[in-house]
This record gives structure tokens, C-alpha cells and sequence, in this order.
């Protein structure tokens, strides 16, 4: 068991439909895979979906992790996919809206509750889409934060307001940044690069670029049909991005802090 907590390793996008349960999952995955016990926590609060992803038929408890009712072990649901590690997932009943009145106070108390686990040694923090109070209080307490954005303009001009605000709340903590669903290197390196020196520029901060994930028929498919990536096409090339961004976050981590105050 860990003497010191698990590893807080927190996926959020600014805004919805830029594959970020896909990476949350994914990662968590290539994590187990490399022998570390791992939790996925579904913060988005009001509207967990990622049991669905799964095709699982339990989600887990943490209306009643949260309220003190069910304590870790019994709360989290074990996914298990032929051929690698398992992790443990906590969220909330799909379609449920059991937490939809989450506020700033009850993101703070799941991380601190989180933390206190020794059971694992990461937990992967599905944020919600966007800016709200829950999301950049979980950004803010997490150990590392990445930005799951798209080359699509809008997805850039959100994941630049959260990282601005995560900035802003962390007094100077820079998030990473994963370009998913690239049509190739130079598309993504473009997409990152708006981002970075939009952010070196107005905020005086740069984020890290760990890598990208290309777009991927396959990836949707088996989205659809609630299939595993990791079965039906173990060696497509989403994955073996996913495997070399889970050894970029592995270790130390990418706990960085900007060298200057915000503008």
C-alpha cells in the first residue's frame, strides 16, 4: 500500500466532445498496464457517463462514498478487459443526476477524501466539460492537470479559458496538454502551438505538449458499440499514443508551475 496517497492525475477539456472520457479511460488502462493500482473517479458530477463507455451495468457508489454511507472498497465497480490489469471505477449511476448540485465544497471534499486512500496509486479525475466552480476545484487540488482538446477552433478557445483559470486558482501551476482526434503530427503540433503561445503571450505561462492521439474510425465504433479499444484492436495506433502519454504522466509526473505570475 502507498504511505503517501495516490497520484491525483486530472483529465478536463474546457468543453464537451474533444474524446476526454476516451483519454481518461484509456490512460487509466495503460496505467494498470504498467503495474500501477489505478481508480478512475468520474467527477463529472451531474452527468457520469463513463460506466456507459464501459458497458458496464454498475457505475459504482459515490453519492454514498461522498456521504459517508459506503465506504471506498464497496463503492468502486472492477473493470476487468480480457488480457491486462484491472482498475476500479467510482462515479455516479449513469443517468442518475444524483450529484447535479455538486458545488465547490463537495469537489473539495472528494479530493480530500481521495487522497486518503492508500488503496491506489493513481486516481485518473474525469473532469466534467467545462469551467464551472466543481471543475476547477478538483483541477486545482490534483497533482497533475492535462487539457484534452481537439484541432477544432472552439475546442481552443476553451481549453485556453481553463487554462487560464486553472492558473489563476493554483497561483501559477500550468496545465498539460493532449491534441486528441489529429489527422497527423503537423495538425496537432499546430493545435498545440496556437494554444502554447497564445498562453506564453497573454498569460505568461507555457504549457507541456506531451503528445497526440490521431483520429480514429475505430475509436467511435467501438464508442457505439460500448466495445473495447484494447480487444478489438489492441494495436491501432490510438492506443500505442495513449501507452507513450501514460509514460510521460508515469513517475514524477508532469507537476509543473509556471516561471511567472498571470497577466
Amino acid at each position: 500500500m502507498s504511505l503517501f496517497g495516490p497520484r491525483l492525475t486530472a483529465i478536463g477539456s474546457g468543453k464537451g466532445g474533444t474524446g476526454k472520457t476516451f483519454i481518461s479511460l484509456s490512460l487509466a488502462q495503460s496505467f494498470a498496464d504498467l503495474g500501477e493500482r489505478v481508480l478512475v473517479c468520474d467527477a463529472d458530477l451531474g452527468l457520469s457517463n463513463t460506466a456507459v463507455h464501459l458497458g458496464l451495468a454498475r457505475s459504482g457508489d459515490l453519492p454514498g462514498f461522498l456521504a459517508g454511507r459506503t465506504p471506498l472498497a464497496a463503492a468502486v465497480a472492477k473493470v476487468e478487459t480480457q488480457g491486462h490489469q484491472s482498475f476500479d471505477l467510482l462515479a455516479a449511476p449513469a443517468g442518475s443526476g444524483a450529484l447535479s448540485n455538486a458545488d465547490g465544497a463537495m469537489a473539495e471534499k472528494l479530493t480530500q477524501l481521495l487522497r486518503r486512500t492508500n488503496s491506489y496509486d493513481r486516481v485518473v479525475i474525469d473532469l466534467g466539460a467545462g469551467i464551472s466552480e466543481p471543475v476547477l476545484t478538483i483541477a486545482a487540488d490534483a497533482d497533475d492537470v492535462v487539457v484534452a482538446m481537439t484541432p477544432d477552433p472552439a475546442a481552443l478557445t476553451d481549453a485556453y479559458a481553463f487554462v487560464k483559470l486553472v492558473l489563476k486558482r493554483t497561483g501559477g501551476r500550468c496545465p498539460s496538454l493532449i491534441v486528441n482526434m489529429a489527422a497527423g503530427a503537423p495538425e496537432a503540433k499546430r493545435t498545440a502551438e496556437a494554444l502554447t503561445n497564445a498562453a506564453r503571450t497573454f498569460l505568461k505561462a507555457t504549457p507541456a505538449f506531451l503528445g497526440f492521439v490521431p483520429s480514429d474510425a475505430r475509436v467511435v465504433d467501438c464508442l457505439r458499440r460500448q466495445a473495447s479499444l484494447f480487444i478489438a484492436h489492441p494495436n491501432c495506433p490510438s492506443l500505442t499514443a495513449i501507452a507513450a502519454l501514460a509514460g510521460k504522466l508515469g513517475g514524477a509526473g508532469q507537476h509543473m508551475r509556471a516561471a511567472s505570475s498571470i497577466r
